[in-house]
């Protein structure tokens, strides 16, 4: 008797761990699944805030053209422009660094560090090599041009709060952001890269800095190229304090820096998690298997009722046969 229980305690066992280990080898095999079919998610972050800073490093000289109508130049690097109006247009060259600040109401200063040129309306250029700080001035024949100006490159929006002798540094005021995400790219489905909703109306945290460049570099490498880590928009100008920017990025790495004693930052990403909660395509795969996992067993009833069916009218028809053959055999024991 005790043999026979040890016996079937180990096979219960064995039977509760073949069961585990199938279980999380079906359980791998699903997530590898997901995981190479969402690869890496891809992303479009649209921002919508008030700052007083904003910064962009110029990949694309064509779509970072400043006008200086109603610009004062007031520092730069070539002196005999110094202190002089701005005329025709400002081209900051690749790698240059573009800054906007404005604190509360006060003028608008455009800070421009590395190369550049400086173009008249006639089209003869000063090229200059440095830093060149531009500030609004109505005596400057009338007002600017445009109260939009361009951010097309990775940058930054806002500065870490702070307290200087001169007054508070200039910061982020409020925002909010929204993250679309692209479906995965299945052949079958025919409805790759359609946008859906992943993160809705999510406020940033006043005096925060948002980054699309902090995570460009890794080992001394440009990880992510700049087509993907630019923010594409413009800044513009009102009565309001400070200036409204409306920007979108595909960056993967967003990353949002709250104010506090902490210097830590929040990477805003498309993860897995969310891809599979939003994404149609992936819960169009969803539905699918769940279907299957909940028709399966009623398949398995009926083709098990259907073949049970099949015996019965088998062992019926062989009763009958076995009932009619002594009949026909009782005719030939007579002849004999």
């Amino acid at each position: 008797m005790q043999f026979m229980w040890s016996r079937f305690r180990r096979l219960a066992w064995a039977r509760l761990g073949v069961s585990v280990a199938l279980a999380v080898l079906l359980a791998a095999l699903a997530s590898y699944a997901l995981h190479a079919l969402s690869d890496n998610p891809r992303t479009l972050t649209a921002i919508s805030a008030r700052s007083e800073y904003a910064s962009f490093s110029v990949f694309n000289p064509d779509l970072a053209i400043i006008y200086a109508k109603g610009l004062r130049i007031v520092t730069s690097s070539e002196a005999n422009v110094e202190n002089q109006c701005g005329s025709g247009v400002i081209l900051p060259g690749v790698g240059s660094r573009v800054s906007y600040q404005r604190i509360e109401k006060n003028l608008l200063l455009i800070t421009i560090e590395g190369k550049g040129e400086l173009r008249d309306p006639r089209g003869k250029g000063l090229f200059f090599d440095g830093e060149i700080i531009l500030q609004t001035d109505v005596t400057c024949d009338g007002a600017m041009l445009t109260n939009r100006l361009p951010i097309w490159g990775p940058g930054k929006i806002g500065s870490p709060f702070a307290m200087r002798s001169d007054g508070p540094s200039p910061t982020l005021l409020s925002g909010t952001l929204d993250v679309f995400g692209r479906t995965i790219s299945v052949p079958v489905l025919n409805n790759s890269g359609s946008i859906y909703a992943a993160i809705d109306d999510m406020a940033i945290p006043p005096g925060s800095v948002v980054e699309s460049e902090r995570h460009r570099t890794r080992g001394g490498s440009l990880a992510v190229p700049d087509s993907e880590s630019a923010m594409f928009g413009f800044i513009e100008v009102s009565e309001e304090p400070g200036f409204a920017i409306s920007v979108s990025t595909e960056s993967p790495e967003l990353s949002i820096t709250p104010p506090g004693a902490r210097s830590n930052s929040s990477r805003i990403d498309l993860s897995l998690f969310v891809q599979v909660l939003n994404d149609p395509v992936f819960l169009q795969i969803q539905l699918f298997f769940v279907l299957l996992f909940l028709l399966w067993p009623i398949f398995i009833d009926a083709v098990g009722l259907a073949y049970s069916r099949n015996d019965e009218s088998g062992s019926e028809c062989l009763q009958g046969e076995a009932s009619i053959l002594p009949a026909v055999s009782h005719p030939q024991e007579k002849r004999v």
